[in-house]
């Protein structure tokens, strides 16, 4: 019965039931993603929400296959010939067909009620999200805890800003420092979220695009690292970006658990998370059908590298032992590992502030592009 506490479990017993007599397989690491063996036919579901990708027969044999079990409602099917459906609206998430791609929005609302709510007026937009404090040379004012009304309003605004990082990479670092400070808010916790809609009235779009491309065997994941990022605690923040040819798949930015002694070893941990991400990213596309991608780390640090590839502790007798799986994982194979330069690193925006023109350089890295206007 919907409503009830165990409705969703009940539902997806049932609607796997349904995926397996038609001859979908499940997937193990996500029960959500199904692949029709043998054929080019994937299915993911999400909650009521049946997405599916494959050629024309195989989209009209399971329409007529659900049908005989649920009621439908049709959202659109997206295909590339003239006069067929370009645009859909998906979890509050725009999806559109064009002549070089598929791309997709967030939900812009977003934005607009946040700016909305900082009742920002007139002021001028700011070309970069973040910007450089010197703990230094801030003032005794500045340290204060905020009141209880701007509390509260910060407690609403960055949630929201949480939730729209997820599909815009030019945001993810700020809005991880925001929420870092959420359990004692100050007046500069306050100051930073004011920069922030200040950056988001002039830049309120934000499309990503997945141009089409050849068949990929690489899949790279960026890792970049700022040791003692968090100036409260001195934890490392690390910060990275998975991409497979030019389409990025999923990016983040946060502040970690493990205290690093030296920047070398704070890159290492920062390679160990990106690996898990990327194994984790692999095992998906195992669930609908994809192998064969081989899985390569880039980092800028040469230290982390030489963790990563050789065997055990070495000289660093404080390293954190469990963090050394990624080193079996390097020497046989399943992971490479590449050092690149500091200044080509797509994940260098994620960890540190920026300026404008290296945020820009950043979108044009990450196929994210700035579009003006409102969606038709």
């Amino acid at each position: 019965m919907y409503g009830t506490r165990d409705a969703s479990l009940q539902w997806e017993d049932e609607y796997v039931r349904f995926m397996t007599k038609v001859g979908f397989m499940r997937g193990l690491s996500s029960p959500c993603q199904c692949n029709h063996p043998g054929t080019d036919f994937r299915a993911a579901v999400y909650r009521e929400d049946f997405m599916l990708f494959g050629a024309e027969y195989h989209l009209d044999w399971y329409k007529q296959q659900i049908m005989e079990v649920y009621e439908l409602d049709l959202k659109a099917r997206l295909r590339p010939q003239e006069g067929d459906t370009k645009t859909v609206r998906v979890l509050n998430i725009f999806l559109e067909w064009k002549h070089d791609g598929i791309y997709m929005e967030a939900d812009p609302r977003h934005a607009e009620i946040l700016i909305q709510q900082l009742d920002l007026g007139d002021t001028v937009p700011l070309a970069a999200p973040n910007e450089r404090l010197n703990p230094q040379q801030l003032a005794d004012e500045d340290m204060k805890e905020l009141d209880n009304q701007d509390a509260s309003l910060c407690g609403t605004i960055v949630p929201r800003g949480n939730y729209l990082s997820t599909d815009r990479s030019d945001i993810r670092y700020e809005v991880e420092e925001l929420a870092r400070r959420m359990e004692k808010l100050r007046d500069v916790a306050y100051r930073r979220l004011i920069h922030f809609g200040r950056y988001l009235r002039g830049q309120e779009r934000v499309v990503s695009k997945g141009g089409y491309q050849k068949n990929c065997n690489i899949i790279d994941v960026w890792s970049d690292t700022d040791r003692a990022g968090c100036l409260e605690r001195c934890k490392y923040t690390n910060g990275g970006v998975i991409v497979c040819g030019s389409h990025v798949i999923k990016h983040w930015s946060g502040t970690q658990a493990l205290s690093a002694l030296s920047s070398g070893e704070a890159e290492f941990y920062g390679c160990v998370r990106v690996g898990s991400h990327g194994l984790g990213l692999k095992s998906i596309l195992s669930d609908l059908g994809v192998t064969g991608k081989r899985l390569r780390i880039n980092t800028d640090a040469v230290v982390a590298k030489s963790l990563a590839s050789r065997r055990g502790i070495g000289g660093i007798r404080h390293i954190e032992v469990n963090q050394l799986w990624l080193q079996d994982k390097v020497n046989n194979g399943e992971i490479e590992i590449e050092k690149i330069m500091g200044i080509i690193n797509r994940a260098d925006a994620l960890t540190t502030p920026k300026d404008g023109s290296s945020t820009q350089q950043h979108l044009g890295w990450t196929s994210q592009e700035i579009t003006r206007g409102r969606h038709d």
